[in-house]
């Protein structure tokens, strides 16, 4: 369980040791676990609610004159704890308070934050002002040790915690078994106020016999006086958990109806409204005094926003918000660690954490996440085997998997992901009414399954696949036109089936499912220009139709199509330049339609730069069939320029890294061939003929007739196969 305070800064001798007669902003500081908050808690309140014996205030004792309160103490807050690092304020909190209260349990034993708190303070203030309470736990138990090493041990002049052991140190222990907590609290005030625990006990005893005197007596002559007073306390306290219950209500309603109504059009705006609207109701109140159904609102507001700033293209913003609600989630899940609620709302922030990770090219963190978000869906299941919501988030956790697995090439291994997938997804909505969400999500894990099918070759099911898709997204459309969310994943399902007719040669059907797709995104667009998910789907459709046209000659129309993508695409990486998925996988492929235009159009000079650019791209990316097909098309324009070694090496290096499996066999073929491999590149050859692999660029190279592509002029082509015949 994480602990509550972040790590200390780096900032080292900022503040001195300071003396007796220094006035500190805070009496004590607080260190402690995430998982004794409610100890931290406790402590605060009994500390600064302890009133100091009258007869002792001012008196001259250890410590300076003896104070009336011990007050204000440092305890953690809830924001900061959901926040980015607070090291430095944490490290200023240290400095500025006279005492350090240690919570020791099992846990904070463990927390290297404890430690490093306890080593701060030791290092930079005075030893002896560092104070113990057991909460959990046993001394000098190696199974069950209480206290963190660094109070127990010698801490040297750079903060480390050497094995040089102490004296154990004297604690108040607040467990029943122990002193109490009545008794825990009078030591460390004693310890506090530099007076003899003996003495304070007899003074606090003598206090709290003349308070019940006081209070017996004051009480009978209230009694008359409360029991008027009471009905309309009672009646004030109805009306104040009404409006409260009101309000939450509220922003109930627009976390999850009023969101349910306007996600679907697509207004950002409107969305915007709600998720700031509930963040500032909360912010109006103390975290602390927050129940856990009110807790789970405001990860929920947060998550909100982060979807929001991720779609305008803030990535930072967006992680911020996803990290704080993946804070509140799962302190929620550490209080109730069996609370399916709980368990679901927690992965929703996982899943969020790692989907800005995958935007974001890191892929190792990504997995993590989503293996991570995957365990959880798997308690849920567990939990409730039937229950279509728990196996709705089965088959996001699947296909989540597939995805990283797919990115890294691991295709045979991301297939099985992506059909649980789908088979968790129609289970969800199996013998329910028609459900748009639920359909979609269908559509969804077709389309993944699709993707790992085409990468090992199999074009038949891919082209089913995303025929039952794109049936799908119109059913949910004909029954709501507005439905924004599945006119998105429409675009992007022609752009899928398109690659697909290209691939079986189908030119003319593959143009007219690109103009198809990139109709619906305009469309979509106009609705709110700023979304940038619809903004990549556009720059993908657009790049794609702009790859098609050159296999058709019309050179003129591609290079318009580029233009308007680049456009689009250089504005949404000024934006936010940390995505990887924009700054780096898009990007390439906009270079790659700008070299093959300059070679086409036999300007194999203007063709270079943009190729090399595109090698810089992929080879810092963990894409090799990509980076295999880069190569090979900077191997052809070397070629066409008369450079046979650089071109030999561009299409050697291509083939050592390009991955195994039946997607990148266009590619091998032509590696293979370009190299003179001629007998291995017709097995693979006649592998592709067998599936009905009849990609215009693969009749080109097996020379075959009857292909419907507009050849570059003849000059330009026969240089070409020359070149392209170099062993």
């Amino acid at each position: 369980m994480p602990p509550r305070l972040r790590p200390l800064g780096g900032k080292r001798g900022g503040f001195g040791m300071s003396d007796p007669g220094s006035t500190f902003r805070y009496k004590a500081f607080i260190s402690y676990s995430w998982a004794d908050a409610k100890w931290g808690k406790w402590l605060q309140h009994a500390i600064e609610t302890y009133r100091t014996p009258r007869a002792l205030v001012g008196e001259e004792r250890a410590h300076g004159p003896v104070p009336a309160r011990l007050h204000p103490l440092f305890k953690d807050r809830e924001e900061e704890a959901a926040g980015a690092s607070i090291g430095a304020a944490v490290e200023a909190a240290l400095a500025s308070s006279e005492f350090l209260i240690v919570v020791c349990s099992a846990t904070s034993a463990k927390s290297k934050w404890v430690n490093r708190e306890i080593a701060w303070f030791k290092t930079h203030r005075d030893p002896s002002k560092v104070l113990a309470l057991i909460v959990g736990g046993e001394p000098g138990d190696p199974e069950n040790e209480c206290f963190p090493k660094a109070l127990t041990h010698l801490v040297d002049a750079d903060g480390a915690v050497t094995d040089i052991a102490l004296d154990t140190p004297l604690a108040a222990d607040a467990r029943e078994t122990g002193d109490g907590k009545r008794m825990a609290r009078l030591k460390l005030a004693a310890a506090m106020l530099g007076t003899g625990l003996d003495e304070l006990v007899r003074r606090d005893e003598r206090r709290r016999t003349l308070r019940t005197r006081a209070v017996v007596a004051a009480s009978l002559t209230l009694a008359a006086v409360m029991s008027t007073l009471t009905w309309f306390a009672v009646e004030a306290r109805k009306e104040a958990e009404f409006q409260r219950n009101q309000a939450d209500g509220l922003v109930e309603f627009m976390l999850t109806d009023l969101r349910a109504k306007l996600e679907p059009v697509g207004r950002l705006d409107a969305l915007d409204v709600v998720g700031t609207r509930a963040l500032d109701y909360y912010a109006k109140q103390k975290l602390a005094d927050l129940d856990a159904d009110a807790l789970g609102r405001r990860a929920r507001a947060l998550l909100l926003v982060g979807e929001l700033s991720n779609l305008r293209g803030d990535s930072k913003e967006a992680l911020a918000a996803f990290t704080q609600a993946a804070a509140s989630t799962g302190e929620q899940l550490a209080r109730d660690p069996d609370n399916a609620q709980r368990i679901f709302d927690h992965a929703q922030s996982v899943f969020w954490v790692g989907y800005i990770a995958y935007n974001r090219g890191e892929l190792k963190n990504a997995e993590a996440q989503y293996r991570e978000y995957k365990r959880l869906a798997d308690a849920l299941l567990a939990i409730d085997p039937k229950n279509p919501e728990w196996q709705l988030e089965s088959s996001y956790a699947e296909s989540n998997l597939g995805v990283m697995l797919n990115a890294q090439g691991r295709h045979a291994e991301s297939e099985p992901a992506f059909a649980a997938s789908l088979a968790m997804a129609e289970a969800s909505a199996k013998g329910r009414a028609f459900d748009a969400d639920r359909q979609i999500e269908i559509g969804n894990a077709a389309n993944w399954l699709a993707l790992a099918k085409e990468s090992l070759g199999n074009l038949a099911e891919v082209r089913a696949l995303h025929a039952r898709e794109i049936a799908i997204y119109e059913e949910v459309l004909h029954r709501d036109p507005a439905n924004a969310v599945a006119s998105n994943r429409l675009a992007v399902a022609l752009q899928f089936l398109a690659r697909a007719q290209l691939q079986s040669g189908e030119i003319d059907a593959a143009l007219r499912s690109h103009d198809r797709g990139i109709a619906v995104n305009v469309a979509l667009r106009r609705i709110e220009p700023d979304n940038t998910e619809w903004q990549q789907t556009e720059v993908g459709g657009l790049l794609d139709k702009a790859t098609t046209l050159i296999f058709t000659g019309r050179i003129g129309e591609s290079r318009a199509l580029l233009g308007g993508a680049t456009a689009l695409l250089d504005r949404m990486i000024a934006k936010d330049p940390a995505n990887a998925r924009w700054s780096a996988t898009d990007r390439r492929k906009g270079l790659i339609v700008r070299a093959r235009l300059a070679l086409e159009s036999g300007r194999p000079n203007e063709a270079l730069g943009p190729v090399r650019e595109a090698i810089a791209l992929a080879a810092v990316s963990d894409d090799n069939a990509n980076h295999a097909s880069t190569l090979l098309l900077a191997g052809d324009i070397e070629a066409r320029l008369g450079q046979a070694d650089a071109a030999r090496a561009y299409w050697s290096k291509g083939l050592a890294i390009i991955p195994p499996g039946a997607g990148s066999d266009y590619e091998r073929f032509v590696l293979l061939k370009r190299l003179g491999r001629t007998a291995e590149a017709a097995e693979i050859a006649a592998a592709l003929d067998r599936r009905g692999y009849r990609h215009p660029a693969y009749l080109r190279e097996r020379g075959l007739q009857g292909v419907s592509w507009n050849n570059p002029p003849s000059s330009s082509r026969h240089r070409s196969q020359e070149a392209w015949s170099l062993s």
